[in-house]
C-alpha cells in the first residue's frame, strides 16, 4: 500500500514502505509529472515541504517531513525512463537536486515547450491547463505555509492539481513540436536549461545585478566581483538568503568606496553593528587583497559606449524579432535572448561566421533565423510601411 487517499483523489505518502511502493510504480511509467512546494524566503537552500508526482493512473503527494530518507527517488529522477514532466522546471530541479543530491535525466519542461508552440515564454501552468485541457484550476494557495501539519484538504487538492494535468499537456505539446519540426530545437534548449538549473543562479548574473544597483565604474568591478563571490560563500555556509548577509546596493557602495578601515566601512548604508562584529575585518581584507592582486575572471560587461546607431539597431531588431516570432510561433525572447540582442546591437557582426560564432546564437537559432538576420544587419533588408487596409510594418529585401 502506497498511502492514504486524500482530498483531490490523490494519495499521501508518509511511510518508508509507501515510498518504496511508489518508486516501483513510477519506474514502470512512461512519463511522470513532478512538482514541489517549498519556502525560500529565510534560507539560502530552500526548505522542501512537499513533492507531488503523477503517472497516467493518478496523483501522489510525498511528505518530506514524515520521511527521513527520500534517496530512493533518485533512481527515478536519474533514469532515462520515465520522462519527467515539470512546469518551469528550474526551481524544482534546484530544490530536489540539493535535498536528494541527484541529477535529472529526460526532463520535459511544459513552460519551455509552450514557448516553442505559441503559448509565450512565461506561460503559467494555470493558463496551459485552461488552454489545453479546458479546465480552470484554483490559485488560492499560492502563498500557503506548507510547513504546517496537517495539510488542509484545500492545500492537498491545490498541490495535486499542479501535476494532475501535466500528462495531457505533455501529449499535446509533443504532438505540436513533432508536427511543426521544432522538437530538435526544443531538445537543444532543454539540455542547456537542465545543465544550468542544477548550478543555481549563475554568479555572473548576480554580479551584473549587483553592479546595476549602484552603477559601479570599471575600477570598482574587481572588488565587486570578489565581494559577490564572498557573499555567495557566506550565504551558503550560514544557509541564509544573500540579502540577509549584505544587500546588492551595499555591495556596490563598498566596491565604489573601497573602504580601508572600519570607520569607513561603518559609514556604508546597510552595514549593521552585528555585521561589523562578524565580518567587518574580513571585508577589509578582501579590499586589501583585491587592490594588490585583482581577480582575472571579472565578468565582461557590455560596453557603456556602444557603436554609432546601437539604439536604432536595437529598435529595428525588436521589430524584426516580433515579426519572426509570429511567423515561427516562438516567443521573441527565446528566439533571441536580450543578452544576445544587446550584444548584436552594440557591436554588429559583419559576416554570418561572426554572428554564428557568438555564444548562444549557434544551433537551432541559426536555422530559425537563417540569413535574414545578417541581411538586416548589413542593410539588405529595409523596414517599410505597407499601404491599404492591412497596413503595417514589413521588411523588404533591397538586393
Amino acid at each position: 500500500m502506497i498511502g492514504n487517499t486524500v482530498a483531490g483523489g490523490g494519495i499521501l505518502v508518509e511511510t518508508p514502505e509507501g515510498l518504496r511502493a511508489l518508486v516501483e510504480r513510477l519506474k514502470k511509467a512512461d512519463v511522470i509529472g513532478i512538482d514541489t512546494e517549498f519556502h525560500s524566503e529565510k534560507r539560502y537552500w530552500p526548505e522542501l515541504f512537499l513533492i507531488q508526482v503523477s503517472d497516467r493512473e493518478g496523483c501522489m503527494a510525498i511528505d518530506p517531513l514524515a520521511l527521513e530518507d527520500l534517496s530512493s527517488l533518485k533512481e527515478v529522477f536519474q533514469a532515462e525512463k520515465p520522462v519527467k514532466i515539470i512546469h518551469s522546471s528550474r526551481n524544482d530541479i534546484d530544490v530536489l537536486a540539493h535535498h536528494l543530491d541527484t541529477d535529472f535525466n529526460s526532463v520535459f519542461d511544459t513552460q519551455l515547450a509552450g514557448a516553442f508552440t505559441g503559448a509565450g515564454e512565461q506561460s503559467s501552468l494555470f493558463n496551459l491547463v485552461q488552454s489545453v485541457c479546458g479546465i480552470s484550476t484554483g490559485k488560492g494557495h499560492t502563498l500557503s505555509d506548507w510547513s504546517i501539519r496537517p495539510l488542509s484538504d484545500e492545500q492537498l487538492r491545490y498541490a495535486l492539481d499542479d501535476v494532475r494535468y501535466l500528462h495531457q499537456i505533455y501529449d499535446s505539446q509533443m504532438s505540436r513540436l513533432r508536427s511543426s519540426g521544432r522538437l530538435k530545437w526544443y531538445e537543444a534548449e532543454i539540455g542547456i536549461l537542465i545543465d544550468s538549473a542544477a548550478c543555481g543562479v549563475p554568479l555572473r548574473k548576480i554580479f551584473r545585478k549587483a553592479r546595476s544597483a549602484g552603477k559601479v565604474r570599471k575600477p570598482g568591478l574587481p572588488l565587486l566581483w570578489n565581494l559577490v563571490k564572498w557573499r555567495e560563500r557566506t550565504a551558503m555556509q550560514f544557509d541564509k538568503p544573500r540579502n540577509f548577509i549584505l544587500k546588492d546596493y551595499t555591495l556596490s557602495a563598498a566596491a565604489a568606496m573601497q573602504p580601508r578601515n572600519l570607520q569607513s566601512l561603518e559609514r556604508l548604508r546597510g552595514v549593521s553593528s552585528g555585521f561589523m562584529e562578524r565580518w567587518g575585518r574580513e571585508i577589509l581584507e578582501i579590499v586589501r587583497t583585491t587592490a594588490t592582486d585583482p581577480p582575472k575572471d571579472v565578468p565582461r560587461l557590455l560596453r557603456s559606449h556602444s557603436a554609432p546607431g546601437a539604439s536604432a539597431r536595437k529598435q529595428i531588431l525588436r521589430i524584426f524579432l516580433l515579426q519572426e516570432s509570429v511567423r515561427l510561433g516562438i516567443a521573441p525572447s527565446l528566439l533571441l535572448p536580450k543578452e544576445i540582442l544587446d550584444r548584436i546591437a552594440s557591436d554588429p557582426p559583419a559576416t554570418s561566421e561572426e554572428l554564428y560564432s557568438l555564444e548562444g546564437i549557434a544551433g537551432w537559432r541559426t536555422e530559425a533565423l537563417g540569413e535574414d538576420l545578417i541581411s538586416l544587419l548589413k542593410g539588405d533588408l529595409a523596414l517599410c510601411l505597407k499601404r491599404g487596409r492591412n497596413s503595417g510594418l514589413k521588411f523588404v529585401r533591397m538586393k
